[in-house]
């Protein structure tokens, strides 16, 4: 025993410890204080057992074997997955039914200006598509509401030739109404305006130039 006490340990009998409902690691470290080596021959989907927690041993506990044995495991994936949809560029509506037939559920849905993506199109989404989640998992969404509108501060057009600044707004999109009245002014020459200078206008919509022929 005293010349050679390894080779007589290694011929020594052991009970196999439970290692199921322990983590992969764990379950290693327990076999190890026994002499006994893990083997992990299998994983499998499991709604019961947390991902990378044992689900099954072979021997089963109790059982007495030599040490050096190993045991076999089977491990656990989690719940079972799936895989979230790739979803950029498609419409919010297509993408809650994508996600409806993946077994995931549509969580909130976000809106963003932007240049790139059309109005009403998914941007992105999180978690990402192709991400390997559970299923049941919540997907927030975040839909493009198109670019941003532009708009302008309209200054004192009063004054100015009136066919100018006409041809001039109605080239950026507003529409542009003429009409006789106002303050006196030179003939051709903007008189009043609606709105007023300052007042912030985006294309489409109408000013009012008054003027006198």
């Amino acid at each position: 025993l005293i010349l050679m006490p390894s080779f007589t340990r290694q011929g020594a009998e052991v009970p196999v410890p439970e290692v199921v409902g322990q983590s992969e690691v764990e379950a290693e470290r327990m076999l190890a204080l026994e002499g006994l080596r893990l083997s992990k021959i299998s994983e499998q989907w499991s709604p019961e057992v947390p991902r990378g927690f044992v689900m099954a041993q072979d021997p089963s506990p109790g059982n007495v074997v030599k040490r050096g044995r190993r045991i076999s495991v089977i491990v656990s994936l989690g719940a079972q997955g799936t895989s979230v949809p790739v979803l950029d560029g498609v419409s919010s509506r297509q993408a809650q039914l994508l996600l409806q037939g993946a077994g995931l559920r549509a969580g909130r849905m976000a809106r963003v200006y932007t240049e790139d993506v059309s109005k009403d199109l998914v941007v992105a989404s999180d978690p990402p598509g192709e991400t390997l989640v559970e299923q049941g998992t919540v997907v927030n969404l975040l839909v493009s509401l198109g670019p941003r509108p532009r708009s302008y501060l309209l200054p004192d057009l009063v004054g100015h030739d009136v066919s100018v600044v006409s041809r001039s707004l109605r080239d950026e999109g507003f529409a542009v109404a003429l009409r006789e009245g106002g303050p006196r002014q030179k003939n051709g020459r903007v008189s009043a305006q609606e709105p007023p200078p300052g007042h912030r206008v985006a294309p489409r919509d109408s000013i009012v130039l008054y003027h006198r022929p």
